[in-house]
């Protein structure tokens, strides 16, 4: 199985933008990049009903049970689960083993487009994830041990230079 990546700051900007294009392009409240533990690695777009944070844990366990009763029916493959509301829709994508994508849109958008919007969007981050993976592929982050609050914040404190600072010596 595979672990999360350590990601630069680089591959951060890029998921950005990543997210970004898809939120324009769909008309998205906003997309949300979880990993399958249900931790925000990253998010663009508009302030969402929720915390941010709460609705990924959420999402992530809502799509691992979908998943779960699609093996009770003998599915080989599971990908997408949406969520129909009355004001808002969500729709949760698989990425690869270690992440999902997540997008939250209002309901006078059509599923299908955004969805099929996030095609795209789902294949860029699954490269980004793999070209993270290559260049370090020692360096998985397993957040439960890092015990984080906020997972972009983190990987930007794990980026950061050396602070110079040696008044504390």
């Amino acid at each position: 199985m595979k672990s999360f990546p350590s990601l630069t700051v680089a591959d951060v900007e890029h998921l950005d933008g990543l997210l970004k294009d898809l939120v324009a392009r769909s008309h998205a409240l906003s997309a949300h990049l979880v990993e399958r533990a249900g931790y925000l690695i990253h998010r663009a777009g508009g302030d969402t009903p929720s915390d941010a944070a709460e609705f990924s844990s959420l999402a992530a366990n809502a799509f691992s049970a979908a998943q779960e009763m699609s093996k009770r029916l003998k599915e080989s493959f599971f990908t997408t689960l949406r969520v129909s509301g009355t004001r808002f829709h969500t729709s949760i994508r698989h990425v690869d083993e270690t992440s999902l994508l997540v997008v939250v849109f209002a309901t006078h958008s059509s599923p299908e487009q955004v969805e099929a919007e996030a095609v795209a969007t789902v294949i860029g981050i699954y490269e980004r994830l793999e070209i993270a993976r290559q260049r370090q592929p020692e360096a998985v982050v397993d957040f439960a041990d890092q015990n984080v609050e906020s997972v972009t914040k983190f990987f930007r404190r794990q980026n950061a230079p050396p602070s110079s600072d040696t008044s504390g010596q």
